[in-house]
């Protein structure tokens, strides 16, 4: 008889539990007042928008010194809360890997958003969340990137490398906090 009483309670605190809400039908008379529960859960909605590609472009003859480039983007999250990007890439690293797969050419993604404090971008670890940022509460920002990443390659990685086409597809998974 110990599950009828848990039972019973269970049922009990779900009747009583704000979620479990009514409608209340008003009564006969010169007046009458009904009363209707109104409710929404808001969940999570983020989107990231205005990404460009970063192309860097040919490397050899009379270049020298390491490479670098970015792009400003924007980052939406609802109420204009927290989240963190997750960086990955389709090559498993960040490596961008030649197109007969003889060679690959590390590089190093650097994070900046909004709300940090941060006076510059810090190198963020392959599949690590990166430090706390601020969403906007605009969908496109108001036109205004309120987050950035930074790509670059060391040029001895460059210089280790075999003629060929190298490529790599970085994946910004943005995390609600």
């Amino acid at each position: 008889m110990p599950n009828r009483k848990l039972l019973s309670a269970l049922i009990l605190s779900s009747m009583l539990s704000p979620l479990a809400m009514a409608a209340d039908d008003g009564d006969l008379g010169a007046t009458s007042t009904g009363e209707i529960d109104i409710n929404l859960e808001v969940t999570d909605s983020v989107e990231i928008s205005a990404l460009d590609d970063i192309d860097f472009g040919s490397y050899g003859g009379g270049d020298t010194g390491d490479i670098n480039a970015g792009d400003g983007f924007c980052v939406y999250v609802n109420g204009g809360d927290d989240y963190t990007i997750t960086p990955t890439s389709s090559n498993g690293s960040f490596a961008l890997l030649g197109s007969n797969f003889a060679d690959e050419i590390e590089y190093t993604v650097k994070l900046l958003g909004a709300g940090t404090g941060a006076e510059s971008a810090s190198a963020t670890d392959y599949n690590s969340a990166s430090s706390t940022f601020q969403g906007s509460v605009f969908r496109d920002c108001n036109a205004v990137d309120n987050a950035s990443v930074d790509v670059s390659i060391d040029e001895q990685e460059i210089r280790d490398a075999t003629t060929d086409v190298y490529s790599d597809t970085l994946i910004l998974l943005v995390n609600p906090i």
